[in-house]
């Protein structure tokens, strides 16, 4: 279904749709990682936590690169009903001008920058992965991530079982993976003293055909996870 339908035909039932989008990000330095998650209030909540105890590898998170703090968890504000946009409208340079949350005016997305550091002495190999903890009416059909690393882009979907055409010119796209662990990517040599900024957006694509009436009122949340590759 093309964005014109989704926004203007369907431009009275999307305004009414709610679609919750849950995102925790979880970053554990651990082996044999054991995962602690803190949904709050509003399970729509975008968590990224470091187990206190294996901050003394130096490895630690940050809202600010200014901030000398070694966060063990970071909080965005949460998206408890999301419309259809598309990658063209993002405003990707003020997501990564923006410390920590970042909320646009005019759309509505998840969009929240951090700085992965390493402060320790060791010189480290780090994964990350995004996996679905919980879904409803198959949204993750129809969303979009965009992981920005040290200000490369790439983008996450899931491949669209028909031929779909999307406009303007996109990032490097890759293609979910067929399991809950939908993302792995992997960080390797990272150094004491190296710092890392991440910009993570999420949206739910006008331009996908699976965005239409199925997923109304559906909801997705995810965890994002680091963790150390052992030799």
């Amino acid at each position: 279904m093309r964005l014109s339908t989704v926004l203007g035909i369907r431009k009275r039932r999307i305004r009414n749709r709610i679609f919750t989008l849950g995102f925790i990000i979880t970053g554990m330095l651990s082996i044999a990682f054991a995962v602690v998650t803190f949904y709050g209030q509003n399970a729509g909540n975008f968590i990224m936590t470091v187990d206190p105890s294996l901050q003394i590898r130096g490895i630690s998170i940050a809202e600010s690169r200014d901030s000398d703090v070694q966060n063990n968890r970071l909080m965005s504000d949460p998206i408890q009903e999301a419309r259809a946009v598309t990658y063209s409208w993002l405003k990707i340079d003020e997501v990564m001008a923006t410390d920590g949350n970042f909320v646009d005016v005019d759309h509505e997305y998840i969009a929240y920058t951090f700085y992965l550091r390493n402060s320790g002495t060791e010189t480290v190999d780090l994964s990350y992965y995004f996996r679905i903890e919980d879904e409803y009416k198959d949204v993750s059909s129809a969303i979009r991530i965009l992981v920005i690393d040290k200000g490369v882009q790439t983008l996450y979907m899931q491949q669209d079982e028909v031929e779909t055409t999307y406009p303007g010119i996109l990032p490097t796209v890759k293609y979910f993976q067929p399991t809950k662990q939908i993302i792995r990517e992997v960080i390797y040599n990272f150094r004491p003293g190296d710092e890392r900024q991440f910009s993570v957006i999420i949206w739910l694509e006008g331009y996908d055909p699976d965005t239409n009436d199925e997923i109304l009122g559906g909801m997705i949340r995810m965890l994002m996870n680091f963790s150390i590759i052992t030799k």
